[in-house]
């Protein structure tokens, strides 16, 4: 596994981890005024349309409920 941060401006960093060959976990954090605002995405081909959100005044809980959603929404939609 291996996981990359980018930040592309004050408002927005993108982490990528990789889990395996083909499989990518991306996590889009924005900055907003109440705290921190994270959308989380895959690239599994059945749920590469679900996506993951979290609020949160901590970044990385921000980012951490974000996964947990995109998880849940994976065990809810199995391939």
């Amino acid at each position: 596994m291996r996981i990359v941060t980018k930040v592309k401006c004050d408002e927005l960093e993108i982490i990528k981890i990789y889990i395996s060959y083909g499989f990518t976990i991306t996590v889009e954090i924005f900055t907003v005024p109440e705290g921190y605002k994270s959308l989380a995405t895959n690239s599994f081909l059945l749920h590469d349309d679900l996506i993951g959100s979290g609020f949160h005044v901590n970044k990385k809980e921000s980012a951490k409920l974000a996964l947990k959603e995109l998880r849940e929404l994976m065990e809810a939609f199995p391939g």
